[in-house]
């Protein structure tokens, strides 16, 4: 299966599929989040004033992320996006930051309204995302022999005529469920961050299964370490103990009424 890369061309210019995939999940993202926080009681523009914030720093983020752990990009290919090579880790590392930065400069200490949106429409974005990696055909797995029932598409993957798991398809299917997993508990949960600890320990333990069937060339590696396996045990950590944390800060509100 071999997909061109290229979507159309403007006077010589290629637009790649890619980011065209990345904008209409970009944008689907931003529509859905005014929705969900204007139906909370937050306002539609709070979905934006997120948006401008995420973007840029995550976008950086995810760029850094690449060319400090990807043996073929150097610190000089920063500015060449063209090149290929956004971390989804990077980008939500430094999206998060942005957006905490954001609340101590605005003095909002109930910065998880703003998270707890951000992660519902995120994981959506990610999910359609992934059909990137689908046209740049990139982020497969392990090989799968061709005639095995499941060297089908979108199962796998056949690229040079060697078929390959669909990482980016499981992915995407993971990452669809959470969408809906995270947007029932945003509108249900008694208190404000629920949902980004659910976000935190649901994409941690999507990545903790994913990452051990990705081909090895597709691995970000720091001294033997894999960044994205060791960055999903962290995730998981870190949501499980702000579930623990807010619902001990629940339950003593509670018991003092």
């Amino acid at each position: 299966m071999n997909m061109d890369k290229v979507a159309f061309s403007i006077k010589g210019y290629d637009i790649y599929w890619y980011g065209l995939i990345i904008c209409v999940a970009i944008i689907l993202a931003i529509f859905i989040a005014s929705l969900y926080s204007k139906k909370k009681g937050y306002g539609s523009d709070m979905a934006l004033n997120i948006a401008l914030v995420v973007l840029p720093t995550g976008v950086m983020g995810a760029r850094l992320f690449s060319v400090i752990f990807e043996d073929s990009l150097q610190m000089s290919d920063f500015f060449d996006f063209r090149t290929g090579g956004l971390s989804i880790v990077g980008g939500i590392i430094f999206g998060a930051l942005g957006l905490l930065l954001y609340c101590l400069i605005k003095r909002d200490k109930d910065v998880f309204k703003y998270f707890d949106v951000l992660t519902v429409v995120l994981i959506l974005a990610q999910a359609i995302g992934r059909w990137g990696n689908f046209f740049n055909q990139e982020v497969y797995g392990h090989e799968i022999a061709s005639n095995s029932i499941f060297a089908i598409f979108p199962i796998a993957v056949e690229i040079g005529g060697v078929h390959y798991m669909a990482l980016f398809f499981y992915e995407f299917c993971f990452n669809l469920v959470g969408f809906f997993v995270l947007t029932n508990v945003y509108f249900n949960s008694v208190c404000n961050g629920y949902t980004t600890a659910l976000y935190l320990v649901y994409y941690g333990l999507v990545r903790t299964i994913l990452e051990p069937l990705r081909d090895t060339k597709f691995i970000l590696m720091w001294k033997g370490l894999q960044i994205s396996r060791l960055m999903s045990f962290l995730m998981i950590f870190v949501g499980i103990a702000l579930y623990i944390f807010i619902s001990v800060r629940v339950t003593k509100k509670r018991m003092r009424r």
